[in-house]
C-alpha cells in the first residue's frame, strides 16, 4: 500500500527545533506519510550549523532570511512554494512550519485543490482550526533555552517623570484680570 506524499515547508527562523528534533519529527511522519523532500526557510549556514550536514546529505533546498519576513512575520518565498505545490497537484500532504503571518489563504489554496495541509508547531495557533490536522513538536526538540512563545510578549515601561513646569511670574494683565473676576476690592470699598 501506498502511503500519501508529502513535502515539508519549514520555516525554521519561527520555529528554533534542533536538527536532531527535525529528523526526529520526519521519522515519526514517515509512519503515516512518504516524506518526498523539505525545504528550509530563514536557513544561515553560520547559525544553523547543525542541519548542513544533514540538508546535503538528503538533497534538500534551502532558502536565506527574508527582509520581508520582518513586516509580515512571514516567508513569502514559502508561500510562493506553497503555490506551486498546489498548481502541480503531484504532492497529498503540505506539513508547514510557519511564523505567526496569516496563512489562511495558502491553506484555502492547497485544500481546494485537494491537498491535506498540517500544522507542525509547539503549540495550536489562532490558524488551526483551518488546517487538516496538526503535527506537535515536544519542546524537547527546541534549541536549549528556546521556547516557542504563541505571540510576543509586550513590555510594559514605565511612564516617563513629568517635571513639573518652572513657576513664571505672573503677568500684569493676569492679576488684574483676577482683581476684577474676584470682587474682593468692590466688596473691600463698600463693606463698613
Amino acid at each position: 500500500m501506498n502511503k500519501p506524499k508529502m513535502i515539508i515547508l519549514a520555516d525554521i527562523g519561527s520555529l528554533k527545533v534542533t536538527c536532531a528534533g527535525f529528523k526526529q519529527i520526519v521519522s515519526n511522519l514517515e509512519a503515516k506519510f512518504e516524506v518526498v523532500t523539505c525545504k528550509f526557510y530563514s536557513y544561515v549556514a553560520k547559525r544553523n550549523r547543525d542541519y548542513n550536514e544533514y540538508i546535503a546529505a538528503n538533497g534538500f533546498e534551502t532558502s536565506l532570511p527574508s527582509a520581508s519576513r520582518r513586516r509580515n512575520k512571514l516567508d513569502c518565498r514559502q508561500v510562493i512554494d506553497a503555490a506551486d505545490i498546489a498548481a502541480l497537484a503531484n504532492i497529498d500532504a503540505v506539513g508547514l512550519i510557519t511564523g505567526e503571518g496569516d496563512i489562511l489563504p495558502v491553506i484555502n489554496l492547497l485544500k481546494g485543490r485537494g491537498i491535506d495541509v498540517y500544522d507542525i508547531n509547539v503549540d495550536e495557533n489562532k490558524y488551526s482550526y483551518a488546517y487538516t490536522g496538526f503535527i506537535p513538536v515536544p519542546t524537547s526538540a527546541l534549541r536549549e533555552g528556546y521556547t516557542a512563545p504563541t505571540t510576543k510578549a509586550k513590555v510594559k515601561r514605565a511612564p516617563k517623570p513629568v517635571s513639573p513646569a518652572p513657576a513664571r511670574p505672573e503677568s500684569q494683565y493676569l492679576a488684574d484680570a483676577r482683581r476684577v473676576i474676584s470682587g474682593n476690592e468692590i466688596f473691600n470699598k463698600y463693606r463698613r
